[in-house]
């Protein structure tokens, strides 16, 4: 009888919910840091909650799942991140480190060779519908040819960061005042999609893609109200605050030293409108009995511009503030109100869907994501996969501080793609980087030195003089071309002064040829630069 009853634990440890294939939703905020929502990442330190910013709908997730304080993002920059998530891979693996990343262009790397979350939820036969709302990823284009069922790409464009600026960005359109970064037709239409899945009872797999909290950082009126009168209150300011943008008409008459704190309130503003828009879909998930077989993943493509401290840095950086990013998962077995220490990163997310949904599908052989479904039931107690090398964040930047980070256990060693330089930090007891041990010791960064290496050589990572190298060439293409536009004008006005294109081209032409030529010199600036932060 006790052999039966251990049989029968351990079949219900290892099916995801009796009776049932699991749905996914993945929640994903843009431009979000460690510490700008109101649930610190780790239980104990409650200081890692912001004080100023209110986000009771993810405190709920929270509360009824798992928190994890050492989640990564692929990169610390959108774009890397969103093409990484997508296919279980590194940046440096996937090939993709920016919006504009001149060797993806130049090798024309294709990205539909790559197995999608979609399409490995597709191949597992198990009925999956797929649906991807909100911001996308320029360089994949279209997400349905990417194994996406049905999206909100609408626009004569993809989704991109314009798509929260605008209603279209094509000819900029407005998007109406209570939408803010389209945030409630988000959740509309992904409230819409759950409950198309509740009546046609197909499992799915839904992204809810934010275009917050990028700028620009727009709030509903009603609530940046209430957070002006809280920063007056916190900042001593017996005045109210005026409720004026510097985008308003009357922009002249926002007081210069109360410009700085209607910003903050503005983007806390923003962050409770995201965290009510995220509140609206989970409710409906509850109310159509979707959520106890739901697995909802919440997290940030890059942390945020805004301060992330304790950490360091944030978007754009490769220190801790820039790739260490809130995460919370909630779904069948996963114990409620834990916490999470092991280090994980998000191109776990594709074998660990995998894995949850019980797929028998074979996976590529060339990822670097590792199943997370055991920690997802036992927290600390479970035991992850061996990784082929720790967790890589490789970042050949042309127009930043180009560094490459390496996390493995405790430790994350840190490369300037410029001058060579290591540092060294126990991420574990020194979460800020304040400490560097890469003189202290030299056995622990030779061995991590070796290990990256050897990761980087195997994937054909792009290296920083091949980046540079063909950013420079590029420009300086564009620059001749340019010169050649406006030599070509130049000769047609001495022939006929009054002729209005040609004078019209050669403007555009000179405008382009000078924004060419600035930006040539900032990539020669960044390319001789040693700094850090």
């Amino acid at each position: 009888m006790k052999l039966l009853k251990l049989t029968l634990l351990l079949i219900v440890a290892t099916v995801p919910l009796a009776g049932a294939t699991p749905n996914f939703i993945i929640i994903y905020a843009d431009d979000l840091g460690y510490t700008q929502t109101s649930v610190p990442m780790m239980k104990d330190r409650p200081e890692l909650g912001h004080s100023l910013h209110h986000t009771p709908h993810l405190e709920r997730l929270a509360a009824r799942g798992m928190r994890f304080s050492n989640a990564y993002c692929p990169s610390p920059v959108c774009t890397s991140s969103r093409a990484s998530i997508q296919f279980g891979m590194t940046t440096a693996r996937v090939g993709c480190v920016s919006i504009h990343d001149v060797v993806m262009n130049k090798r024309k790397v294709d990205f539909k060779k790559n197995l999608s979350l979609a399409e490995m939820l597709t191949q597992s036969k198990k009925g999956y519908h797929s649906g991807f709302f909100g911001k996308g990823c320029t360089p994949l284009g279209w997400f349905k040819d990417h194994g996406y069922d049905e999206t909100d790409f609408i626009h004569k464009h993809p989704n991109g960061n314009g798509h929260g600026d605008w209603w279209e960005p094509a000819e900029k359109t407005p998007i109406p005042v209570d939408d803010p970064k389209r945030l409630f037709s988000l959740a509309r239409n992904s409230i819409g999609y759950l409950e198309r899945r509740a009546s046609d009872k197909k499992p799915f797999f839904l992204t809810i893609s934010h275009y917050a909290l990028h700028v620009r950082n727009m709030s509903l009126k009603s609530t940046r109200r209430k957070y002006l009168d809280l920063v007056a209150e916190r900042e001593g300011i017996a005045d109210e605050i005026p409720d004026i943008s510097k985008f308003d008409d009357n922009a002249d008459e926002m007081p210069v030293k109360l410009r700085s704190h209607w910003e903050r309130a503005n983007y806390a503003a923003m962050m409770e409108n995201m965290d009510t828009s995220i509140g609206m879909v989970l409710d409906k998930l509850k109310e159509l009995s979707l959520e106890e077989k739901t697995y909802v993943i919440f997290s940030s493509d890059n942390g945020g511009g805004s301060s992330n401290k304790p950490l360091q840095g944030g978007k754009a950086k490769m220190w801790e503030g820039g790739i260490r990013v809130p995460m919370i998962v909630a779904g069948p077995g996963i114990p409620a109100n834990s916490q999470c220490d092991v280090p994980v990163a998000q191109w776990d997310f594709l074998p660990t869907m995998h894995k949850l949904a019980g797929s028998e599908a074979p996976l590529p052989k060339d990822l670097d994501g590792v199943s997370l479904r055991s920690v997802l039931k036992k927290g600390n107690e479970g035991k992850l996969p061996k990784r082929d090398t720790g967790l890589v964040f490789h970042f050949p930047a042309h127009y930043t501080i180009p560094i490459t980070s390496y996390r493995d256990g405790d430790y994350k060693l840190m490369r300037h793609l410029n001058t060579g330089e290591i540092k060294l930090f126990d991420v574990a007891k020194d979460m800020g980087e304040t400490k560097d041990l890469s003189k202290s010791m030299p056995e622990k960064k030779a061995a991590m030195v070796r290990k990256l290496d050897a990761y980087l050589k195997k994937v054909g990572a792009w290296t920083m003089e091949e980046v540079y190298k063909t950013r420079l060439e590029e420009l300086e293409k564009w620059i001749g071309e340019k010169k050649q536009q406006i030599s070509d004008c130049e000769a047609k006005l001495k022939k006929n002064p009054n002729d209005r294109d040609s004078l019209s081209k050669l403007k555009k032409a000179e405008m382009s040829l000078s924004k060419f030529q600035e930006t040539l010199s900032r990539v020669k600036e960044n390319q001789n630069s040693k700094r850090w932060l």
